[in-house]
């Protein structure tokens, strides 16, 4: 009888569980002072969690075959979406702190950059053979540095680099020559130079003038200690630390359930993408573009996991990163959920 790697469900359970009791304890003074209930953001959390849950068994009953037909499709849509985010007016493309990022459904915001780094995974991994050659890998690669412009200049430098690092990574995983990934690199690495250079918010994040987040950020890990203050006793989310419960949830797991336990939640996700690893080097000789989607997959999750815990430590400049099936569920949640499910899915194709 073929089983699915049984883990990655109950870590992913497990997450979600633990991620909507830290929304609500880092979310609810906060709904406190804007004359709502204590609990609104974690409802609206728990909300997106039940869509991601969906998208989860989407993703694992999903025909892969199929889903590779509709791939270029899906890129083509992700562009066009960068595209109008940047032109459209508000209400339906709102800029919030001086970006513009999300296209307003009315029914949920999107940050439609997780489209593209949903079609990127799909397309570095389903057409992972164009990639051995030069011609084809520069092709792909240029493709995808126009959506991570589109993104670089809404602005938001750091989900294009963390995209940039996906496609960099997958790349070397599946075999590409040196000299591609070389070529590529550079290219990236000017562009991220300049992009620094060009915004002014972008060269403040990188000196001590906005380091406030960050001091807060590390004085509630401080306080928390081995054990932490206990559940709802932190004090970093009465406004001291901005965006507790999205781009510094660590620092509220850190301070009110300890040092051990956010080593824990750590070690949960990175055994995840070890468990992803695998079932990817057990597809390789097989299927060489299902082993790249569970790779991308999974260095997907650790990239975003450790960009997210360098910012909270301050080893990076804040730059809103969330915590993969941690932070405030949103279409990040979603897409992570869907890769999750894929991810599920080979699992039980990889016979692991």
């Amino acid at each position: 009888m073929i089983r699915n790697d049984i883990y990655i469900l109950f870590i992913y359970l497990v997450l979600i569980t633990i991620s909507t009791i830290i929304v609500y304890t880092s979310s609810s003074y906060l709904a406190y002072v804007s004359n709502r209930p204590d609990f609104y953001y974690m409802l609206i959390h728990i909300s997106k969690v039940l869509i991601g849950i969906f998208f989860f068994i989407l993703g694992y009953f999903i025909n892969l075959n199929e889903l590779k037909k509709y791939t270029l499709y899906l890129f083509a849509i992700s562009i066009l979406l960068l595209i109008l985010v940047l032109i459209l007016p508000s209400p339906i493309a709102p800029e919030i702190r001086g970006a513009k990022r999300w296209l307003n459904l009315f029914i949920i915001n999107i940050q439609v950059s997780d489209i593209f780094r949903l079609s990127t995974i799909l397309l570095v991994s389903f057409f992972s053979r164009y990639l051995l050659e030069f011609k084809s890998y520069l092709l792909m690669f240029f493709v995808i540095l126009f959506g991570v412009f589109l993104i670089a200049i809404e602005p938001n430098l750091s989900t294009a680099g963390m995209i940039s690092l996906i496609f960099l990574i997958s790349a070397f995983y599946v075999g590409s020559h040196f000299i591609s990934i070389l070529t590529s690199s550079i290219i990236l690495l000017s562009f991220g130079i300049l992009g620094i250079f060009s915004f002014p918010h972008a060269i403040k994040r990188f000196s001590s003038t906005e380091a406030y987040q960050v001091l807060q950020s590390k004085v509630g890990l401080a306080h928390g200690g081995l054990l932490g203050v206990g559940i709802g006793e932190g004090k970093a989310k009465f406004l001291y630390l901005p965006d507790a419960h999205t781009d510094f949830i660590f620092s509220i797991i850190g301070e009110e359930m300890g040092f051990i336990f956010a080593v824990f939640v750590s070690i949960l996700i990175l055994f995840l993408v070890f468990r992803g690893i695998l079932i990817a080097l057990k597809l390789y000789k097989n299927n060489i573009e299902f082993s790249t989607l569970a790779f991308a997959i999974s260095i997907n999750i650790a990239i975003y996991t450790l960009g997210h815990i360098s910012v909270v430590v301050g080893l990076f400049p804040p730059t809103g990163i969330p915590m993969p099936f941690i932070s405030f569920g949103g279409s990040s949640f979603i897409v992570n959920s869907f890769l999750l499910g894929i991810l599920y899915q080979l699992s039980k194709i990889s016979r692991l």
